[in-house]
């Protein structure tokens, strides 16, 4: 598998696999971005890709985005105008929440009862 090498602003060097990258460009145009995810700190990364980093990235195998046919293209950390947001209805999941989940998960009874009402 190809490893990429890139650059995350908190977290510094890390490897990705190009199914992990998603290339950004028009067509024509010389330059993009390509976005990922951090597999260290989980945040959305966006980066600048001259002709040549262009040319690496989809010669390593990356997907391209052809922003062409998405003039209006709404990234990651964008909503589109007029888009309502959507709330989950009921309670905000807490840690105590989360904590109670994890020793459910550790309760081999329980998890037993849970999945026979799926068969």
């Amino acid at each position: 598998m190809t490893i990429i090498r890139t650059t995350c602003p908190r977290c510094g060097e890390v490897d990705l696999g190009p199914a992990s990258i998603l290339l950004h460009a028009r067509k024509g145009d010389r330059e993009g971005t390509y976005s990922f995810i951090c597999p260290a700190c989980l945040d959305d990364v966006e980066k600048r890709a001259d002709r040549k980093i262009l040319a690496l990235l989809i010669s390593a195998g990356v997907d391209t985005e052809d922003r062409s046919r998405h003039p209006g293209h709404i990234g990651p950390d964008q909503t589109e105008p007029g888009a309502e947001e959507h709330h989950p209805s009921g309670p905000v999941f807490t840690l105590d929440d989360l904590i109670d989940f994890h020793f459910l998960l550790e309760d081999d009874s329980y998890i037993e009862e849970s999945l026979q009402s799926f068969v």
